[in-house]
């Protein structure tokens, strides 16, 4: 049960900030759809498995965290994961600094964001699954090569 905790925990310090709300309505979100143009999380993840990294668990988040049009959760390797996809270049340079200042709230000590494209992939090892860096190693190399 300790590690569901964490997992939740982990997963909200990932995709919760103050700043992912701006500029929301109260009118209702339409359903979030992948953008053009850029890797799409499921591209992302099979990427990930056919390179021979275990993916288990993605699932799309809604709404979608940090200003991002589509985003997906879950692990690779045990490691948590949230790939998401961004509409602009703003929206993509908010959504990073988003999730590195939620990040920093939580004292992350083994994290990684970066984009490909409009597509970030936001890597965070708070359990210390992966202390030789070797999963997140292969996820960065594989996602840099979509």
């Amino acid at each position: 049960m300790h590690k569901r905790a964490l997992f939740l925990v982990v997963t909200l310090a990932l995709v919760s900030s103050p700043g992912c709300r701006k500029g929301a309505s109260s009118a209702p979100k339409a359903s979030a759809a992948h953008v053009p143009g850029t890797p799409h999380t499921d591209e992302t993840v099979a990427a990930w498995h056919n390179a021979g990294l275990a993916t288990e668990g993605f699932a799309p988040l809604q709404p979608p965290p940090n200003g991002a049009s589509y985003c997906e959760h879950g692990t690779v390797s045990g490691v948590d994961t949230v790939v998401c996809e961004y509409a602009t270049d703003d929206a993509l340079a908010s959504g990073i600094a988003q999730v590195k200042e939620g990040w920093a709230r939580v004292d992350v000590h083994t994290g990684v964001v970066l984009p490909t494209k409009h597509t970030t992939m936001a890597v965070v090892d708070r359990e210390r699954r992966e202390p030789s860096g070797k999963t997140i190693s292969q996820m960065v190399k594989v996602f840099r090569n979509l």
